[in-house]
């Protein structure tokens, strides 16, 4: 799989169930946006070079990727302008 332009290819994440003070989170919280990571970069446009980098987690609206299936397994595509925020960097 190779993105093209400003494109990002995602693995989505499972949905966190706990806050980092133990909270447990109900489904409902989670149903506007998701989790992925970033497995391949577009290398953007001529105006706006591209800030994810391969490895990264992301936040984005799940209503803004497109599911594809390749040999079975599914990745979420979506322009890195759609995305909410970078969560992490891969160390």
């Amino acid at each position: 799989m190779i993105a093209i332009e400003d494109k990002i290819i995602l693995e989505a994440l499972e949905p966190e169930k706990l806050t980092s003070g133990g909270v447990i989170l109900p489904d409902t919280s989670t149903e506007a946006s998701d989790r992925g990571k970033v497995l391949q970069v577009g290398p953007g446009r001529k105006d706006q070079p591209m800030q994810c980098e391969v490895g990264d987690v992301v936040a984005y609206p799940k209503n803004m990727a497109r599911k594809v299936e390749v040999d079975g397994n599914d990745f979420y595509v979506i322009r890195e302008t759609e995305l909410l925020m970078i969560i992490k960097r891969e160390e």
